[in-house]
């Protein structure tokens, strides 16, 4: 008998009622910082930073003379724009240093010159804690039931069901509204589970958050996520064709695959789980900024925080690359030893990608552990990402890639959201006397 079977015979007797009180309330605390907010406007003046080299890069372009370099320190920039311009910004940014918004916008000036501060990397982790590979019989376990043909059938969806997933269009929140009711359909045996839209201001489109209240260490949190919005050349027309297969519907069905193997398998962390699908991350990471800027502001302690941004294109030698800036060196490589163990053939490297990259950057400004798992070296990623060309066709209607990525995001869940050693024994799996001081057959 497999061991997640031996799972479902001795579990922890939990009030469900107690632990939906908590997601709920996890929910308020990501809400309340952009709750208070003013709604954004195409002439709502806002503030962005930006690394120097992207800066010079737009000052120089027709388009964007008009940027003033309001302040500068250690190679980033602070300038101030108007909230209709950020696609514009994005777009002449990735054409011109191919990153993903690679910039981070600020509702205040406060949280920008705050952003100017803040180090390309950090070595310690949050309060103390330390990662360690102690959960082999639950990862080889459940890694068994991860399953290619789930993690197709949702990049189908999201990159054809919908003209684009742009933060301002209806389409954008309707693709939202269906990861949450996917997501969903996999917690229905678990109502201790919830899975809710999170709304920021000014923008159309809602984040997706689910949660899974943690048995022990409630207040700790892991957090995997990645962005659900998609972008390509005219976004002024509604109707503009952005499919965004691999940037990032990969990503999204990575995460929702991880979600439903763990769901499925009646796994309960000892930490509080969270897997997010962020709003707007083209225009600034405004999604993944607004929900780390509550969790800052509410005191949430987040020990892991990892990024999965395009997943399903194999560019380079290296099977994975890990963003090297902008993000937690002892967590990157913790993620390294997490190849080595349950990926052993896999090669992986680390590479730089710059300011504001993706979404792993807001978790970083904001003091947290953060990681980024990306498909190749930057420069060697997918080169149809942001066009019309980011298809299921381009990546040969094949997820062999973005499955590597699963099973690290799998691993990384259950090793970090169980900090405890649990045992197999007797044919049964049970848990330290702390975490699971009571059970049912």
């Amino acid at each position: 008998m497999r061991a997640r079977n031996h799972h479902r015979r001795h579990r922890p007797l939990l009030l469900a009622a107690s632990r939906v009180a908590v997601g709920v309330a996890l929910l308020s605390a990501a809400a309340a910082a952009p709750a208070a907010a003013s709604p954004l406007g195409p002439g709502t003046e806002l503030w962005i930073t930006l690394g120097a080299d992207a800066f010079d890069l737009l000052a120089g372009q027709a388009d964007h003379q008009g940027l003033e370099r309001l302040e500068e320190q250690d190679g980033v920039v602070l300038t101030q724009v108007r909230f209709g311009d950020l696609a514009g910004l994005s777009a002449s940014l990735h054409e011109s240093t191919g990153r993903c918004a690679g910039f981070l916008a600020h509702r205040t000036l406060a949280q920008a010159r705050a952003a100017l501060a803040v180090p390309r990397t950090r070595s310690s982790l949050a309060g103390g804690v330390s990662y360690s590979i102690n959960q082999t019989e639950w990862v080889t376990s459940l890694e068994a039931d991860l399953d290619k043909p789930s993690i197709l059938a949702t990049i189908d969806h999201l990159s054809t069901a919908y003209h684009n997933r742009y933060h301002a269009y209806s389409s954008g929140a309707e693709a939202a509204e269906w990861i949450r009711d996917l997501w969903r359909s996999y917690a229905e045996t678990r109502p201790e589970v919830t899975v809710e839209l999170v709304s920021h201001p000014g923008i159309n489109q809602p984040s997706v958050v689910l949660t899974i209240p943690g048995s022990t260490f409630p207040d700790q949190h892991v957090v995997l996520g990645g962005h659900l919005d998609s972008v390509s050349p005219g976004t002024s027309n509604p109707n503009f064709l952005a499919p965004g297969a691999d940037d990032n519907a990969s990503g999204i069905a990575v995460l929702g695959e991880i979600a439903r193997v763990v769901l499925a398998a009646d796994f309960r962390p000892q930490r509080t789980v969270q897997i997010m699908g962020y709003a707007a991350e083209e225009i600034g990471l405004v999604g993944s900024q607004d929900i780390a800027d509550g969790y800052e502001a509410a005191g949430r302690d987040v020990v892991a925080v990892l990024q999965f941004d395009m997943t399903d294109y194999f560019g380079s030698v290296e099977d994975m690359a890990f963003l090297s800036d902008y993000t937690n060196a002892d967590l990157t490589a913790f993620l390294g030893q997490l190849v080595d163990t349950y990926q052993p053939v896999l090669a992986w490297t680390t590479s730089a990608c710059g300011y504001g990259c993706s979404d792993h950057a807001a978790w970083h400004r904001a003091g947290y552990p953060a990681s980024m798992s990306a498909e190749a070296r930057f420069g060697q990623h997918n080169p149809a990402i942001h066009s019309t060309s980011d298809t299921l066709a381009t990546l040969g209607h094949n997820v062999d890639h973005a499955f590597k990525f699963a099973r690290l995001g799998l691993s990384f869940l259950i090793e970090i959201g169980n900090p405890e050693r649990f045992l197999f024994r007797d044919g049964f799996e049970t848990g330290s006397t702390e975490a699971w001081s009571q059970s049912v057959p």
